[in-house]
């Protein structure tokens, strides 16, 4: 089974409104973990995701490289590495690449997304 993965071994996965932006599954409900899904996301240059809501699951964002503009029920901010973004159950947001560089991040999503 193994319990660890490099991030160049996680396949990427596109998801629907989203452009220029991929992920790759770190660990998640496939690998037995029952409570927590990590996912390590790329938005290139001109990258965004469409408004959207998870009212399934919460949601954590840590920057690790780029600057993103992410706008939560309305509050929008300019965020860059290092910054933690949380969205709760529920709360409609989007998240778009506002630099010139490729933005990366993690997601964290409680309990995983089905």
């Amino acid at each position: 089974m193994g319990y660890w993965r490099h991030v160049s071994e996680a396949e990427h996965e596109v998801s629907p409104g989203r452009w220029r932006t991929f992920n790759r599954r770190l660990v998640g409900l496939d690998d037995g973990i029952e409570n927590v899904e990590v996912i390590v996301a790329e938005m290139k240059v001109g990258g965004s995701s469409l408004p959207h809501f998870h009212d399934e699951c919460e949601q954590v964002m840590y920057i690790l490289e780029g600057t993103m503009q992410v706008e939560i029920e309305g509050e929008r901010a300019e965020l860059s590495a290092g910054h933690a973004v949380w969205v709760p159950r529920g709360a409609i947001h989007e998240v778009n690449n506002a630099g010139s560089e490729p933005l990366r991040f993690l997601l964290i999503y409680a309990p995983p997304r089905r």
